[in-house]
């Protein structure tokens, strides 16, 4: 993924405290290229986000206009976006909690059981119907009764391979273990 850095202007933001807070504001057209080819977003959904590097891990999102001050340093400026230091760039579960209810392919729609399943970190099997709504081996958004939860891992489509429709819960550890002290749905031990 090619992120080019733009100039502070081009989004009305001021140059000074941008460089004043270490913040590399990038091109969002090969983010939004990227996560679109997946999920198909609608167009505009992220047309009033600034995108920036934070590490070589990490791209972060915040609403326009962004209020950067100059002192004292931020600790930290919008939310975790991206992935990307990985072969297959991935939404951070932040950000697939926040905007994966407009994902309209590569989402499952999961039932209670396999809900679960992905909020106790265990894998789970897809139903004939969410088979269907996806595209291909790969990232998968997790969401119940409209909610969006994290993101998931499809591991094959192949019908001849052992883990055709299988869903690895990428749902970070932390969160797992609060969510088993306080699910409305049980808990699952």
């Amino acid at each position: 993924m090619n992120l080019s850095p733009i100039d502070p202007n081009r989004l009305g933001l001021d140059a000074t405290n941008i460089d004043a807070q270490g913040i590399t504001l990038v091109n969002p057209e090969p983010i939004i290229t990227h996560i679109n080819a997946r999920f198909r977003f609608p167009s505009d959904l992220f047309d009033d986000l600034a995108f920036f590097q934070v590490s070589h891990k990490i791209i972060r999102a915040a609403s326009l206009p962004i209020q950067i001050p100059q002192k004292p340093t931020a600790d930290r400026i919008g939310i975790d976006f991206l992935r990307i230091d990985m072969a297959n760039p991935r939404m951070t579960t932040s950000a697939a909690m926040t905007w994966g209810r407009h994902a309209t392919s590569n989402a499952i729609d999961t039932t209670s059981e396999q809900c679960e399943l992905f909020l106790g970190r265990k894998p789970f099997e897809l139903t004939t119907s969410q088979h269907h709504r996806c595209t291909g081996r790969g990232f998968v958004l997790i969401r119940y009764l409209g909610y969006a939860l994290g993101v998931g891992f499809l591991e094959s489509t192949r019908r001849d391979d052992e883990n055709f429709g299988r869903v690895r819960s990428m749902y970070p550890r932390a969160y797992s273990t609060e969510v088993q002290q306080t699910s409305p749905l049980g808990n699952p031990s």
